[in-house]
């Protein structure tokens, strides 16, 4: 079962605007959530070697927020269209 992840424009423009490095961490996180969106109970989800630290929003059953050092990218599940709605990718503090 695939998904299919969805961005915004300002969301992509955020994205180009961040370091490559990063761009490439965000790049094999939005991979890892095509294949399975749900966080294990682990809450850590391994791609290659980094560690993305998934939590549920509190008073939301579908949308979820990864801690990607010191940026925040906030998603929602869409389980009958099989989407992964990005709906932020800000700094720490600007997220919420």
């Amino acid at each position: 079962m695939s998904f299919q992840v969805r961005l915004n424009k300002k969301i992509r423009s955020i994205l180009f605007s961040l370091p490559r490095s990063h761009q490439v961490r965000i790049g094999g996180l939005i991979d890892k959530l095509s294949e399975n969106p749900y966080p294990s109970k682990a809450r850590f989800v391994a791609i290659s070697s980094a560690n993305f630290d998934i939590k549920k929003c509190k008073g939301h059953q579908t949308r979820f927020r990864v801690q990607l050092g010191e940026y925040r990218l906030i998603y929602e599940v869409d389980e009958p269209n099989q989407l992964v709605l990005i709906l932020k990718l800000d700094t720490r503090g600007d997220a919420y």
